[in-house]
């Protein structure tokens, strides 16, 4: 199966119109955007931004990471992985189109998004501010 007919094939499962733009689609699941990209002519890559590590938390965050991504024992086969640039966390996987259809996807991307939800959620409880943990101010 090529990236376009997967999406095509889980935008119609999951009830949402998903375009192949070059190689690349986004999806939103449970508030967090998901970014499907077509990683070569076989593998898909599910990507999401988990937002900013707090300084504070950074060298705590950043270890628990590394030791979830050990044998992906917190990933749910996934990776974690910081930007240099910009201090924010990304969780990322592949699979193989291949193996994949529909609905083979759909619970990939449900299983994604469970474990990125997580791991943003331990973010947010890292960061002092309330207003960057979507608490509006008063």
């Amino acid at each position: 199966m090529t990236f376009g007919e997967l999406v095509e094939a889980l935008g119609k499962h999951l009830g949402v119109e998903l375009g192949d733009e070059g190689g690349a689609t986004a999806v939103e699941a449970d508030g967090l955007p998901v970014i499907l990209h077509a990683a070569g002519d076989d593998i898909l890559l599910m990507h999401a931004d988990l937002g900013e590590i707090a300084p504070e938390g950074r060298e705590e965050i950043s270890a628990a990471a590394l030791e979830a991504n050990y044998l992906y024992q917190a990933t749910g086969g996934a990776t974690l992985a910081v930007n240099r640039q910009d201090g924010r966390m990304h969780i990322q996987k592949y699979n193989w189109m291949e193996r994949l259809d529909a609905e083979k996807a759909a619970t990939e991307l449900d299983r994604f998004v469970e474990v990125a939800l997580a791991w943003k959620k331990i973010l947010e409880e890292r960061t002092p501010d309330p207003v960057a943990r979507g608490f509006e101010q008063v």
